[in-house]
């Protein structure tokens, strides 16, 4: 689990626990509480040590002393849930680990952070948002989500998905949609534009330190990698070609989805990067190119 990832758990867990604390202890300095609450405490002990002994225990004693415990508590104004921590995390109380594994809430974290740095200034669209009245064949776009959306949704043998088409038809809005569904779907997801994962990739191959991993490493650990705009980021001589090929052929190994948009055909796509990385884009069975053709959308919005 990643440092930045135990930092905002262990937060989370301290600043939860420090609230319930407080809130008890404000309760304590109520004399009556205090008494009603150190009897409660009493019989829970009770209770435990006979069930580790497998000895009867009068559970009515113990409800009625919650119930003293509840109403005195709401006589103070306070209520019973808030002397309890109210984790983030419900099933792994912030600690990131739930029935042994790493909790889905670590990967929403990691989702969360990456999103920060993904150069987006502001809150994803979501399929909820989209208005295909904009469009000249809103039925047949409407389609397409619809489709995408359900791969968002479903496990697929298709990993690879390459969106192609003109500027402002709407492939930047329906790879953020996907970006938010995918992340509800508490997926792990990395949203990069070409261009930003072509000045990492330079920035890696010029590191020499052990801070050089976790500059690539999120690009092959993400669950799903979204590439916005791939043909306009700079070519770098040794580093462009050989780093997008190891991450896409180590995410085709592990069955890793990537989503690509472009303004590139086919051909052009295999002209600029070659045919190791076309190959890899393109794997028969696991690959899916949609072309949309479409009138510019922010002409017709303008």
């Amino acid at each position: 689990m990643e440092k930045f990832v135990k930092d905002i758990l262990e937060q989370r867990k301290l600043e939860a626990e420090k609230k319930a604390s407080d809130t008890l202890n404000k309760a304590l300095n109520d004399d009556v509480f205090k008494v009603i609450y150190s009897k409660y405490k009493a019989l829970m002990i009770e209770k435990a040590k006979n069930d580790v002994y497998d000895k009867p225990f009068d559970d009515k004693k113990l409800n009625d002393a919650l119930a003293s415990l509840k109403k005195r508590l709401n006589e103070l104004g306070i209520k019973y849930s808030d002397i309890s921590p109210k984790y983030t995390c419900k099933k792994c109380e912030d600690t990131g680990i739930f029935e042994g594994k790493e909790c889905s809430c670590v990967k929403e974290i990691k989702s969360s952070e990456l999103l920060k740095k993904s150069g987006l200034s502001f809150k994803p669209h979501t399929f909820e948002d989209s208005n295909f009245s904009l469009f000249d064949k809103p039925e047949l776009l409407q389609k397409f989500y619809d489709v995408m959306k359900t791969w968002c949704q479903t496990p697929t043998t298709i990993k690879n998905i390459i969106i192609s088409g003109a500027s402002g038809v709407g492939k930047s809005f329906l790879l953020e949609c996907m970006l938010s569904e995918l992340i509800k779907q508490k997926k792990y997801v990395l949203y990069t534009t070409a261009f930003t994962m072509s000045q990492n990739l330079l920035k890696y191959h010029t590191t020499f330190d052990t801070s050089k991993e976790s500059i690539l490493s999120p690009y092959l650990e993400c669950d799903v990698l979204i590439i916005d705009d791939l043909g306009s980021e700079p070519i770098f001589k040794n580093v462009s070609e050989e780093y997008l090929y190891l991450i896409l052929n180590q995410r085709l190994f592990e069955q890793k989805p990537v989503i690509i948009s472009t303004n590139l055909t086919l051909s052009e796509i295999q002209d600029r990067y070659g045919e190791r990385i076309f190959s890899r884009l393109v794997s028969k069975n696991v690959s899916k190119l949609f072309k949309i053709e479409n009138s510019d959308l922010r002409l017709k919005k303008n």
